[in-house]
């Protein structure tokens, strides 16, 4: 279980590393080749953050949809009350995910713990989308 949500995080991390690539070459990068490589530090750092902060949205937003994100549904896994095992609300799947504005701290709590903040907090678990067993 733990090597599967990892894999679910990890492609979650890509599509937010592109997700964060597009903005940055148009906001920063861009700019930068019109100009010869002249750069106005003060207003490219507030283009870099602003690049940065759509990515870090999409990870904090990306459990809206029931299903989970991208990365769970690819690996059939999903998000419930950690108590009762039942669907939990869209505000439980925002608030787990607001801790990783936290980055480090976030990744170093689930590998010390094997329990990340987010689903302390919002006393959610991860798990695998049971199959219905097939008979023949």
């Amino acid at each position: 279980m733990e090597q599967t949500r990892s894999i679910a995080f990890f492609i979650d991390f890509v599509i937010a590393a592109c997700i964060n690539t597009i903005p940055f070459g148009l906001l920063v990068m861009l700019p930068i080749f019109q100009r010869n490589g002249q750069i106005e530090s003060p207003e490219m750092i507030g283009r870099a953050l602003v690049a940065s902060l759509i990515a870090m949205l999409y990870l904090v937003f990306r459990d809206i949809p029931s299903g989970g994100s991208i990365g769970k549904k690819v690996m059939k896994l999903k998000v419930v009350d950690a108590e009762t095992q039942a669907p939990v609300s869209t505000g439980r799947r925002i608030l787990r995910n607001v801790t990783w504005l936290l980055n480090w701290i976030e990744i170093f709590a689930y590998l010390i713990t094997k329990k990340r903040i987010g689903d302390r907090i919002a006393k959610t678990d991860v798990v695998e989308i049971s199959s219905p067993s097939t008979s023949k």
